[in-house]
């Protein structure tokens, strides 16, 4: 996390906090998403998370509005983590970072509590990016609401970077896609959002969450029969070719990735934990290992008690 992005880090994918927005949290993502990308030096992971929280409590004390999601890499770039915003125009966008900056202008205090924090994790970063995308319900397949990725554990980002010129190609490509999905019934979901800056022209990512990888198993084993439902739906082997040489043509690059969600590094509003309270709120580990011990010493006092009754 940085002086820069740290406004960039208030908010979270589906997760925005003006009330109109949290309404369109409800029934889908949200119009304009954030995507801060932080590459963390080797090494240097836990020392890096223990510096997030310190941020996450400061922004708490200061009364900041806002909420984030963060990812951590299962696979992909093994030191990159990610860190989601969401708001309802890039006008709520450019309000929401206008406040925390006044938030902290207007206490010394915490200006300086955030300054040294920002001085201690910086060095922990070998590089920084944010990007900003609008998200794209025509190029998206029934995505979750609020309740659905809250239920989450992971999170595939799938990364594409289209040709130039080949923009409405690749629209018609995905739209052709989903129509055979559709077609087929496929209980699927993916979010798709089209970076405005921040990344390569062309530039298109897809977020699809998982409850667990057990998931992925159920999918391996069904694919060969889902794959034969999708190009039956797409018309048969002669479409499918040409979609295959179509892909050729107007795919620049595509990469695929799997986070892991955090709620120790997450800022989660209502409708999010909500959904999980126990994973998304998380005690303290000072708190977690004082109840443990407190039941322990319960059961031991009960033992004790029927010893004494015998």
């Amino acid at each position: 996390m940085r002086a820069r992005s740290t406004w960039a880090a208030l908010a979270l994918f589906l997760l925005p906090a003006a009330a109109a927005v949290a309404q369109e949290q409800a029934s889908g993502p949200p119009p304009v998403l954030v995507i801060s990308q932080e590459e963390i030096k080797p090494g240097s992971m836990a020392a890096h998370e223990k510096q997030v929280v310190s941020y996450l409590a400061l922004f708490n004390r200061a009364n900041v509005e806002g909420h984030r999601l963060g990812l951590v890499p299962v696979s992909g770039d093994d030191n990159q983590v990610l860190y989601t915003e969401a708001y309802a125009s890039f006008a709520d966008f450019e309000a929401t970072r206008k406040k925390g900056e006044e938030a902290f202008a207007a206490s010394p205090a915490l200006q300086a509590e955030m300054e040294a924090l920002d001085r201690q994790t910086g060095p922990m970063h070998a590089t920084q990016r944010t990007l900003i995308a609008a998200y794209r319900p025509d190029l998206s397949y029934r995505p979750l609401g609020a309740d659905g990725v809250g239920k989450s554990r992971y999170f595939t980002v799938t990364t594409v970077r289209i040709k130039a010129g080949r923009a409405n190609d690749y629209e018609e490509y995905t739209k052709q896609y989903n129509r055979a999905r559709d077609k087929a019934n496929l209980d699927e979901h993916t979010a798709v959002y089209q970076v405005i800056t921040g990344a390569s022209s062309g530039t298109f990512i897809s977020f699809g969450a998982a409850r667990s990888l057990a998931e992925w198993d159920d999918f391996t084993r069904k694919m060969q029969a889902r794959n034969k439902a999708i190009d039956d739906a797409l018309g048969g082997d002669l479409v499918v070719k040409q979609r295959r040489e179509t892909a050729e043509a107007i795919f620049a690059e595509s990469r695929s990735s799997l986070y892991a969600f955090n709620p120790r590094i997450s800022r989660p509003p209502a409708q999010i934990a909500a959904a999980d309270p126990d994973f998304w709120n998380p005690k303290p580990v000072t708190k977690a290992l004082a109840a443990k011990k407190e039941v322990k010493k319960d059961t031991k006092a009960t033992r004790e008690t029927k010893d004494t009754k015998q």
